[in-house]
């Protein structure tokens, strides 16, 4: 990562109320550039505790700063995932209506996040079907690369390894379809996922 983006990076989450002194009990914390330089080597591939090592800190302050880190980027996505409004999908099922795909608004598909370390509760449960521990996600992309939405959960957050039919049925899309389809509106996908009755 160049310095830009770090420092892009930086300043979209140096407002967020977990770095400041409230947020931890009134004790000051390291600064914000640390901890998101600690998050990076930790999610670039580092386990924990190599991760330590670098950064001179203690492992379970590791995990502490990853997690505040991702908090911090959890509460931005509103600003960056956004499920397309009416004249968008408009647009989309125009386009696609070409294709051959009238009402089509969408392409979703599942993958998986890649776990470097096995969890330490219930490891089987993250356990997929290419032999490694993992947890399963589902998006829906718009025609364009900016407009993607990633369907975890309403929390965006997510809970152990599942096949992409499940993921997809317990999405907060799935299980309020009438918030985000018109009745002649559907997202084309696999056999691996749920479809409507």
């Amino acid at each position: 990562m160049d310095r830009t983006t770090f420092w892009h990076l930086h300043d979209l989450i140096s407002d967020d109320p977990t770095f400041y002194p409230s947020a931890s009990g009134g004790r000051p914390q390291r600064p914000i550039t640390y901890q998101l330089a600690t998050f990076l080597c930790r999610v670039g591939a580092e386990n924990a505790l190599k991760t330590a090592s670098i950064m001179a800190i203690a492992e379970g302050t590791v995990y502490l700063y990853t997690e505040r880190v991702c908090m911090a980027f959890h509460r931005l996505r509103s600003r960056f995932l956004a499920w397309p409004g009416p004249v968008r999908r408009q647009q989309l099922s125009d386009a696609m209506n070409e294709w051959g795909f009238p009402g089509c608004i969408g392409i979703g598909d599942g993958s998986y996040i890649r776990l470097q370390d096995k969890p330490l509760r219930n490891p089987f449960a993250y356990y997929c079907r290419k032999k490694f521990h993992a947890v399963s996600y589902c998006y829906s992309t718009f025609l364009t690369r900016y407009d993607i939405h990633a369907t975890c959960d309403h929390h965006a957050m997510f809970t152990s390894y599942e096949f992409d039919s499940r993921v997809f049925r317990n999405s907060h899309m799935w299980r309020n379809r009438a918030e985000y389809f018109n009745p002649h509106e559907y997202i084309l996908v696999d056999k691996g996922k749920y479809s409507e009755p």
